[in-house]
């Protein structure tokens, strides 16, 4: 628990100096959409690094290529997406129009979002389907206030006007909120042009609004959905690595990145499933909240699997200088947070789990595409702060009490939580409390 004046954590800032001696070298790629990575590195006799492979340690080895998406019409504009795209979900229509009869004439507004969403053009999760509805139903209403009927006739006017009918949105508040309906808007809209309804290069009219990097200012977080995406990824083209056991603790925890970086080997429990945040402060690992920080925090028994994976077949058997030994660890020691940052932005990155860029950029020639070091350089990527802010606003959406759980489990107090964290909408939180209520 933390007191009534604290503080959110800093933003984490990419620092290029402090590196791990072992890690610094390593770099994921990407290439059109192919990722290359590795879980444990060692040096080759010429003096370059090389991924060794975990089937040599007795660990089962999944092909690291990601095959890109080849829909005959796929589309690079939306974060969230399918954690497996080669499985569409939810791919016929249900009890909507006939295409061949909704694109032959007039084209009404209802009728082809119901289509684009109960057809999933793209194959993605049923949660993305899910998420692009809810963010699609303002496009519906604010096409009921202004008597938009037929698709065909929208004027490119109608985008900033939408724009400027989310900020007035009370219910939306945060402009995340606003950039992630604006991003599905922008995905319909492609697809829009795919079938003939709105010229070529519409989908460019819809400006996405930058988020702000300063402290206290910054509403960045990354969604529940997104999350599961990157770690299911991981458990299928990296598992038991350290980018899986990074992420998998991240997203389920909620943890601070100087939490992570603090595990021992020990404060691990596999029987009982849970891990123990301890504040060390005399031998490098001091939590923020100091020995007020300290709990036993539960985890899934996913997570118990890709812990006893990782620390069986991945884990360096080293001590740090301190003669502790570390739950994350390079050849020389502790994992230090300049690399857990780099694999939480080198992994956010759309394109390193094989998304679409929302931004249009070609992995090929995009600079942030191209090193584990330049991720950080994506504005899709995020820091491990964002990981925390969507994983609290998950739980306040779902109706977990503040006070008892959110607040000990994630070590804040509620008036933090309430102000820094929960991304949320007030719609949202209302509905979150009733259903609580409503099942007691």
């Amino acid at each position: 628990m933390t007191d009534t004046n604290e503080t959110p954590d800093d933003v984490d800032v990419t620092d290029q100096s402090e590196t791990d001696s072992d890690d610094q070298n390593r770099e994921l790629r990407t290439d059109g959409g192919t990722v290359a990575t590795e879980s444990v590195n060692s040096s080759h006799p010429n003096g370059t690094v090389t991924p060794e492979s975990t089937a040599e340690q007795g660990t089962p080895r999944v092909d690291t290529t990601t095959v890109p998406q080849t829909d005959p019409s796929p589309d690079p504009n939306e974060p969230p997406a399918t954690n497996d795209p080669e499985k569409p979900t939810n791919s016929e229509p249900n009890e909507v129009r006939n295409g061949d009869e909704l694109f032959s004439g007039a084209v009404p507004v209802n009728d082809i979002l119901d289509f684009y969403l109960e057809t999933n053009p793209w194959g993605v999760a049923e949660g993305t389907i899910s998420s692009y509805r809810t963010r699609l139903r303002h496009f519906r209403q604010f096409c009921a206030e202004e008597d938009i009927e037929n698709l065909r006739e929208i004027q490119p006017s109608r985008m900033d006007e939408f724009h400027n009918y989310l900020r007035k949105q009370p219910q939306i508040g945060a402009r995340s909120s606003i950039k992630g309906c604006l991003s599905s808007l922008r995905k319909f809209i492609r697809y829009c042009e795919r079938r003939g309804v709105v010229d070529r290069g519409f989908h460019e009219l819809i400006i996405l609004p930058t988020l702000s990097d300063s402290k206290g200012d910054d509403e960045t977080w990354l969604p529940r959905d997104d999350a599961k995406d990157i770690v299911a990824h991981l458990a299928k083209f990296e598992p038991f690595s350290k980018a899986h056991v990074i992420w998998v603790l991240l997203a389920e925890t909620g943890i601070r990145q100087s939490t992570l970086y603090a595990f021992d080997l020990d404060d691990y429990d596999a029987t009982e499933r849970y891990i123990e945040a301890v504040n060390r402060e005399d031998t490098g690992t001091r939590l923020k909240n100091g020995a007020k920080g300290e709990r036993e925090l539960s985890i899934s028994s996913e997570a118990v699997q890709v812990l006893d994976g990782y620390i069986q077949a991945n884990r360096n058997a080293v001590t740090d200088e301190y003669d502790r030994d570390p739950l994350l660890t390079t050849r020389n020691g502790r994992l230090q947070k300049s690399t857990i940052r780099k694999y939480v932005y080198a992994w956010s990155r759309p394109c390193a789990i094989g998304k679409d860029c929302p931004v249009e950029k070609e992995p090929e020639t995009c600079e942030a595409a191209q090193t584990n070091n330049d991720a950080y350089k994506c504005p899709e990527s995020v820091s491990p702060h964002p990981i925390r802010r969507g994983y609290i606003t998950h739980l306040r959406a779902n109706g977990v009490p503040t006070e008892d759980v959110i607040s000990k489990r994630c070590d804040a107090n509620p008036d933090t939580i309430e102000r820094w964290y929960d991304m949320s909408t007030k719609a949202e939180r209302r509905e979150a409390r009733r259903a609580f209520v409503e099942d007691l």
